[in-house]
């Protein structure tokens, strides 16, 4: 997986472990904050991707 989109999903999952296991305490809450966290971290960077591609000359 070296294509930009592999390693944007690898970054998001360990930084959405990192801060779940961080911030929550019960195993199942850290598994929902995790999920959240790496959904909102891949959706964010597919939505600003798709932003550029459209506002580039």
């Amino acid at each position: 997986m070296t294509s930009h989109l592999g390693i944007l999903m690898i970054f998001a999952a360990v930084v959405a472990i990192v801060f779940a296991i961080l911030m929550r305490e019960d195993a199942a809450e850290q598994w929902r904050l995790a999920g959240r966290i790496f959904g909102g971290l891949v959706g964010g960077a597919l939505v600003v991707g798709w932003v550029m591609y459209f506002l580039a000359p």
